[in-house]
């Protein structure tokens, strides 16, 4: 039986939805979430989880549970470019190029030293049962499959919604104070009437999902072969994916094939299991290969974004909000973070220690990001097409025209070693696709729930892999190790969950005695951390000290999903004023800020 009144409904029960319930639960906001399929996806699509996400899932006790079912590390190191994964003739199973990938290998440094969490690997068939177990152990009786939304009424402060048992045919009326669309753009949408904005139909993809036994073929530490040889090209050829669940190595049972498909072949609308097992085999040059397919999966490679994010009580996330191609990873990475970003505004205004304006911040922040993402992730997937004029293919429509460019450029002469070289360079620049490090822990916000202090943000790699932390506003908390009597504490692992936290230095007592009377005269969530000597913690290896950009005396005001509010570089003659007046702008923003919607 569902609830007569929620707070919060969430309407669909992927990644975003899921994680959503799971966010609000954790924050002490009541929640129903709405899903009308029976279960959670059974495709091990979107297998790659960036270090913002698992700092999101490492605050709420999710991390862990992912790594210790996920791919390992030393089996996800590398991706590679093959002219086919068997056959015998000469220009079979040639590797052509290999790259280090997901922040292993030579950035290995580089993802440890900025973040407390490492990227993870785990495919949507198995992440998705994870979260709907916490979702629903978190969240009794709320969490349910087999509903489907029927209709959206808004009222003055409320949404009544009609929800249809799928099995029964019975119809409940929940009324929700606000909604959160999570179901990838099939119901709310339309039933709103908002549309979709950008590039559709760029090109089709199919996802095979198969088992095998693969592992005289392919090797332990690539996650990712990619198939570029004479008798395909660019994704025609295919991305050959590890899919585990039990081994991760070469050994894994399953595995799962991205192609793409010419709109005039008639498997584009209908490929079937058995015409699917005829292209795995094609497709790896293994014609004997003993398979079964387990799963095929159309899809559209498209560009949008919501033409708003909010209508009204209505909250769009995931690619109910936004959809873009797969390279680069930041699709359900995305809409994870649109949960919490949203969530703990969502909380905010709930428990009365916010005003509603709070909630149209969502998009003021979430949309140029999102635009970012879309465009870095169209771009990154046309690159795709570029390997082949690096490799002088360009021009070689036919099979035999493409086999003898393959010829030359793995040829034993001096000219076969430069055209490797250049086909090298531009290989090289699959990096910005695969360790897009920046694009996924650099992005900020320059509107919102922050008061900026007039510094400019620090230059972006245009590459998209060189990070630099800064604690300027709007941006995300750095990491650092900090040291609480011999145990080791990241930055982010400071303050309780859905609280503000402000971190000073050696000489903030006056801000921390600030911060513990504001949070006791007031409803805001506060709580005060010195770091120094003597203080809450320590900073022995002096990596915060270099990393907080405010003095000894000065404070950071730091939000609920560990983005920087507001900077005080130095003391204030009153720390308490201080921080009341930052509460004040924070938790109200004018209008310019929340993009002219009303609630």
């Amino acid at each position: 039986m569902l609830p007569n009144e929620v707070s919060v409904l969430i309407v669909g029960g992927g990644g975003s939805g899921l994680t959503s319930s799971i966010l609000l639960s954790d924050l002490g906001v009541e929640s129903l979430l709405v899903e009308r399929r029976p279960n959670t996806s059974h495709m091990p699509k979107a297998g790659a989880h960036n270090q913002r996400t698992m700092e999101i899932f490492r605050r709420h006790g999710i991390a862990e549970q992912i790594q210790a079912i996920g791919m390992p590390a030393e089996t996800r190191i590398r991706t590679t470019w093959l002219t086919s994964l068997g056959g015998d003739g000469e220009l079979d199973r040639r590797e052509l190029f290999s790259l280090d990938v997901n922040g292993e290998g030579v950035f290995r440094e580089m993802f440890e030293r900025d973040s407390p969490e490492l990227s993870a690997g785990l495919g949507q068939y198995l992440l998705e049962p994870l979260l709907r177990r916490n979702a629903e152990e978190r969240n009794l009786g709320k969490v349910c499959f087999g509903f489907e939304l029927e209709r959206l009424t808004e009222k003055k402060d409320s949404v009544a919604a009609e929800i249809r048992e799928v099995a029964t045919g019975q119809v409940h009326s929940v009324r929700a104070r606000y909604v959160v669309a999570a179901d990838g753009g099939r119901t709310v949408g339309p039933m709103l009437g908002v549309s979709m904005i950008g590039q559709t139909g760029l090109a089709t993809m199919t996802s095979l999902y198969f088992r095998a036994d693969l592992s005289d073929y392919v090797k332990d530490d690539v996650v990712v072969h990619w198939l570029v040889g004479p008798r395909f090209g660019s994704w025609t050829g295919g991305a050959l994916v590890k899919a585990g669940p039990k081994n991760w190595d070469r050994h894994s049972e399953t595995w799962t094939m991205h192609i793409m498909i010419p709109p005039d072949d008639p498997d584009a609308q209908n490929l079937t299991k058995e015409r699917a097992l005829v292209r795995v085999q094609a497709l790896l040059n293994l014609p004997a290969l003993d398979s079964e397919i387990l799963g095929v999966s159309p899809w559209h490679i498209e560009s949008v974004q919501i033409e708003k994010s909010r209508v009204g009580r209505v909250f769009f996330i995931g690619d109910a909000a936004h959809r873009q191609p797969p390279t680069s990873g930041l699709g359900l990475q995305s809409a994870i973070q649109d949960a919490d970003n949203l969530t703990w505004k969502l909380a905010a205004v709930v428990k009365g220690w916010s005003s509603e304006a709070i909630l149209d911040t969502y998009e003021t922040e979430r949309r140029p990001v999102i635009q970012d993402n879309i465009e870095y992730a169209l771009f990154a997937f046309q690159n795709q097409f570029a390997f082949e004029a690096g490799m002088g293919l360009t021009h070689a429509k036919t099979p035999e025209q493409r086999k003898a460019v393959f010829l030359k450029y793995l040829e034993d002469s001096p000219m076969g070693r430069t055209r490797r070289a250049v086909g090298a360079e531009v290989f090289g620049t699959g990096r910005m696709e695969l360790d897009p490090h920046d694009r996924e822990i650099g992005f900020h916000y320059e509107e919102g729930v922050l008061i900026p202090d007039g510094t400019p943000a620090p230059s972006r790699d245009p590459m998209g892999i060189a990070y630099i932390p800064t604690t300027r506003p709007g941006h995300r908390l750095p990491h650092a190790w900090l040291n609480d009597r011999g145990k080791r504490l990241s930055t982010h692992d400071l303050g309780s969950v859905g609280n503000f936290i402000l971190l000073v230095g050696s000489d903030g007592k006056e801000w921390c005695e600030a911060a513990t009377r504001l949070a006791k005269e007031s409803k805001i969530p506060v709580e005060a951390w010195r770091i120094a000597a003597g203080g809450d913690v320590g900073d022995p290896t002096r990596t915060w000290s270099k990393l907080s950009e405010i003095g000894t005396d000065g404070a950071l005001l730091v939000r609920p999903d560990r983005y920087v509010a507001c900077r005080f570089k130095a003391a204030t003659t009153d720390p308490y004023r201080a921080l009341s007046e930052a509460f004040e702008t924070l938790l109200n923003p004018s209008p310019p800020q929340c993009n002219g919607h009303k609630v």
